[in-house]
């Protein structure tokens, strides 16, 4: 039983639970165990999921998130034993935080017999993780038989098409004593760009209203476009970027770029000729003229760049697995079992955001920044080069370009795990001649995740750029022959071509030749290592008057460990001058010289090993036979874990609990619960990495009065110097920010409390209803503070400038924020507070049928707090009520079954959500979305118990998401909506 080592006849606890069985699962025809779990109304959004952008180092993997508290504190066992990690040991990961999470997507559906969950009471049976609560997923024992099915799903769009196969055959021998097990699945998942659902990613963004009268600090803005970048190019006469007519008059700017006879912009086309800038509609006060009166790079309409077509909406992902169970009984009372495990799973992000060469990004000559191109280029057309000579300041003329045609953005990263688990059980004679039990066992899991993702290698782009023509460089007249300037040195980095070949930017005109020589693949790999002994004993001591004192001990040691390898691109190469900075920019975490326009990233290796003893007891003090008035039943319960980490030190966790029925038919339960999280790999030992990112400034303009304190904020920007019309430019133009492990983290420790009633009416049979209270407290909190939080937890503190999170970030002296140092914490405080209900009831419907049944089954969870402080001095910001974690969220079944048919019809309910809960009701229009419900149904029908056919339709009547989404957020949160109405056909024989 999940959350206990002491066995017991059923699944009562004294914490809140949810079961959800293996035919559960499959009647709904989830591909994966994720799937399953995120439609649960405790789970809040996934930490990675194969929905929406993807990180290159692990697409497509799937971590779920109990109670909205984070990935990293959900345990995930498998038949009670902690399972391998897949998280990356990189900031660049799916989470891009630390964590032991595991791979959904690995457990093969077909194996399960039922996934357990309980609520924040695991942590001193399994050790650390289990702040927010322990998933268990029970494998099926002693299968005999074989079973053999597919399933094909599609939308009725015709696209997101997924495929599965999958086999189990069992076996009983040796007179029952022994048994083997096999199961083996495929699957694979077509992935779907934004572009295949235009009507809801129409590039919608919240921008400054046009209208200055206007009560809202943002209003919605359509067909989202950047007129300062293009994938065809913008050639510039000195290092700015382009801006219309009217921006130049109005804001004093320079117009930076090349222009036509009537004073417009001009960018390059397909074909390599230049045509006038559509700056569409900027956002912001506009004059008379229709012209902004403040800067921003966005811009509705025109025919600027567009981010929609490269936005990944569904990772392509592809996997199969292989699991062998066996179990051997060596004599009646002692089993061997063991298992074997292997799993590859690939994820592919079909696009992503290119690399760019433009002022937003770096200075002229830099590896992002602008590109320094001749007057001369022989790839000009006849038109681009007479505009260009022209107006061009010397002899040279900068390219800001969106290099979409070079590197696509798509990536490849592959999971493989190894698991294997051996071990005895049993039972014997112990004091007072009572069954005791026994077991140990050891578990060693692998797994190694493998990237490759294309870059361009700087040094060989800067060579393919500078072309000219063969018969002008030998002194003779041009023949047209394009080639390389000759006497370039190659990049160090390995690219798929060494063979220089000249580069045409002017347009979408590259060739393969030059790609080739200019790209790079990336091939980062993280292992991750995991060793576990555990020795268990459990059993009745002696007799109390409505039960046994019950008890478990044991000792368990752990070792994890990890190790980052970036690949030799990904590391850079040694500094020619290591007493200065490497690169020359001021950066203060690079000892390195990257050979693309990726920071250097830095291998990481780091280990830890856990001794831990653990004991249990349970006392079943009144029963019924007993008679006492207004105590049916009586049981307390108690466990305690010392846990000696090798970094993080020694530490205590504990529960304790009780049921108490006054009559039969309802149950009285609580439980109070502290909880660990150890520091894990990525968080105490990641080195300084350096990245280039956004971040909100909280003194911009249209941000000083929001924020969880909104006068505090504006008070502390004012002290801080900056004007109150202060624009700032970070949210448009990434700056270099830097990550660093903590060494000196300590253990996350958490004081929650469970309290709540199960109702099982007699007079009703088979009805049960549960209501429980959960709060939960997390202090020394271990987080990686996003860009935002760290300039906001300055300025929203009321300890100003004198908070630890002022000194991590600089501004420059146009007060713009020009470097954000970010790392792990120990913050103050995470807090929830919900109430969680259950229903289940099971009733014969003799008049639908002679052996027919209606169930209903549903889940309820409102959420009352879901909160986070970064120190004392900080405001508290709240996530509750917000989109992807709506106050209320609901999901019932009503299920029938006659025979060999059963069908079901299931409403998802999602709440009312805003998009900012700390914002002021002016800061955007509209600042939420409304309700989303959806109906689910499906239904089976079996043929002698040997063939099945299974029918299914999710999101059955085709809802939408709720307006405005998906913009300003929420593609996880209502991804049943965007991707529509969904079937999936499936058959199953089985002998």
């Amino acid at each position: 039983m999940t959350g206990s080592r002491i066995s017991r006849a059923n699944f009562d606890t004294v914490e809140p639970s949810v079961v959800i069985s293996g035919d559960q699962i499959e009647s709904r025809g989830f591909e994966t165990l994720g799937q399953a779990l995120n439609e649960l109304p405790a789970f809040g959004v996934p930490g990675s999921s194969p929905v929406g952008a993807q990180s290159s180092f692990g697409p497509g993997q799937s971590f779920v998130n109990f109670l909205g508290l984070g990935s990293e504190r959900t345990l995930t066992l498998v038949n009670g034993r902690r399972f391998v990690g897949s998280n990356t040991a990189s900031i660049f990961g799916p989470t891009g935080q630390g964590g032991n999470q595991v791979d959904l997507n690995v457990i093969p559906t077909k194996l399960i017999d039922r996934v357990e969950t309980i609520v924040i009471g695991g942590a001193p049976i399994y050790g650390s993780d289990a702040i927010a609560g322990t998933v268990n997923v029970v494998l099926k024992r002693d299968y005999e038989g074989l079973e053999i099915d597919g399933q094909y799903g599609i939308s009725d769009r015709g696209d997101a098409a997924n495929y599965r196969f999958r086999g189990l055959a069992g076996k009983n021998f040796l007179d029952g004593r022994a048994n083997i097990t096999i199961s083996g699945e495929y699957n694979k998942g077509e992935g779907l760009l934004q572009t295949a659902r235009p009507r809801l990613y129409d590039g919608g963004f919240f921008g400054r209203p046009n209208d200055p009268d206007s009560p809202f600090d943002n209003v919605i803005f359509r067909d989202r476009r950047i007129p300062t970048i293009s994938e065809f190019g913008i050639p510039t006469i000195f290092d700015f970027i382009p801006v219309s007519q009217g921006q130049a008059n109005n804001l004093g700017f320079p117009q930076g770029g090349f222009v036509d006879a009537q004073g417009n912009a001009l960018r390059f086309d397909a074909t390599g000729n230049l045509i006038p800038i559509d700056f569409g509609t900027s956002f912001g006060p506009l004059d008379e003229n229709g012209d902004p009166t403040s800067f921003s790079v966005d811009a509705s309409g025109g025919n600027g760049f567009s981010l929609v077509p490269l936005s990944n909406l569904l990772t392509e992902t592809e996997r199969y697995s292989g699991n062998l169970l066996l179990s051997f009984d060596l004599t009646d009372k002692i089993r061997l079992f063991g298992e074997g495990w292997y799993s590859r799973s690939r994820g592919v992000n079909l696009r992503d955001q290119p690399e760019y060469n433009s002022y937003l990004f770096g200075y002229a000559g830099d590896p992002a920044g602008a590109i320094i191109m001749s007057t001369d280029n022989p790839f000009l057309t006849p038109q681009a080069r007479a505009i260009i000579q022209a107006q061009a300041d010397g002899d040279t003329f900068l390219l800001q370009r969106a290099n979409t045609d070079v590197i696509s953005g798509r990536s490849t990263g592959n999971v493989e795990i190894q698991r294997y688990v051996l071990g005895l059980d049993g039972k014997f004679t112990g004091l007072g001649g009572r069954e005791w039990s026994f077991e140990i066992v050891g578990n060693y899991g692998r797994s190694k995740t493998t990237g490759k993702v294309p870059a361009i290698a700087t040094q060989n782009f800067f060579n393919a750029v500078d072309a000219v023509d063969e018969g002008l460089f030998n002194g003779g007249a041009a023949n047209g022959n394009i080639i390389c300037r000759p006497g370039a040195v190659n990049s160090p980095a390995e690219t798929v071509s060494s063979t220089c070949a000249p580069l045409n930017l002017f347009g979408m005109q590259t060739s393969q030749a030059a790609r080739d020589y200019i790209t790079a693949i990336t091939r980062p790999v993280s292992v991750n290592k995991q060793k576990i002994f555990t020795a268990s004993l459990a059993g009745p001591l002696f007799a109390l008057p409505g039960g046994d004192l019950s008890f478990a001990i044991g000792y368990e040691h752990r070792a994890e460990s990890q190790d980052f390898d970036p690949g030799a691109f990904l590391a850079g190469g040694d500094d020619p001058d290591p007493l200065t900075d490497a690169d020359g920019d001021g950066d203060p975490t690079n000892d390195r010289v990257a050979f693309g326009q990726s920071v250097v990233i830095q291998p990481l290796n780091g280990k830890y090993n856990t001794d831990e003893i653990f004991g249990e007891l349970r006392a079943g003090l009144v029963s019924p036979s007993n008679n006492v008035p207004l105590i049916y039943s009586l049981e307390l319960q108690g466990a305690a874990r010392y846990v000696d980490h090798s970094t993080a030190g020694g530490d205590l966790t504990w529960t304790l609990g009780g049921s108490w029925q006054p009559i039969r038919d309802v149950t009285l339960r609580g439980n109070y619960t502290r909880a660990i999280r150890a520091p894990f790999i990525t968080e105490a030992f990641n080195p300084s990495s350096s990245f280039f990112g956004f971040a909100e400034d909280p003194c911009d303009q249209f941000n000083q009065d929001e924020g969880p304190a909104p006068a505090t904020r504006a008070a502390n920007c004012a002290a801080a110097g900056i004007p109150a019309n202060f624009d700032a430019t970070s949210d448009d133009a990434s700056i270099l920010q830097a990550v660093v492990g903590n060494p000196n983290l300590r253990n996350e420790k958490s004081n929650a409390f469970t309290i709540g009633a199960v109702l099982r009416p007699s007079f009703i049979p088979r009805l049960s209803l549960s209501v429980d209270y959960v709060d939960i407290k997390v202090k020394d909190v271990i987080t990686q503070l996003a860009s935002d939080d760290i300039v906001e937890n300055c300025y929203d503190s009321a300890d100003f400038p004198n908070s630890p999170f002022c000194d991590l970030f600089t501004r420059d002296a146009t007060n713009q924020l020009d470097f954000i140092s970010t790392g792990y914490f120990n913050a103050a405080e995470l807090r929830y507070k919900g109430i969680l209900a259950a229903l289940d009831f099971r009733t014969g419907t003799p008049f639908l049928g002679e052996d027919s049944n209606i169930g209903l089954n549903a889940s309820y969870q409102y959420l009352d707090t879901l909160t986070s402080r970064a120190d004392a001095n900080s405001a508290i910001e709240t996530d509750n009520g917000e989109v992807g974690y709506s106050r209320h969220q609901a999901v019932g079944t009503i299920d029938y079954n006659n025979k060999g048919f059963s069908t079901f019809l299931q409403v998802n309910y999602t709440g009312p959500a805003k998009f900012d809960a700390d914002a002021t009701p002016t800061a955007q229009n509209p600042n939420g979305v409304g309700s989303f419900v959806y109906f689910n149904t499906g239904m089976t029908y079996r043929i002698d118990k040997s063939f099945s056919i299974r029918f299914v339709v999710d999101n059955l009547f085709d809802r939408k998401p709720p307006f405005p989404s998906p913009t300003g957020g929420g593609t996880l949160t209502y991804f049943p909506g965007v991707l529509g109405r969904y079937f999936r056909v499936g058959a199953s024989v089985g002998f």
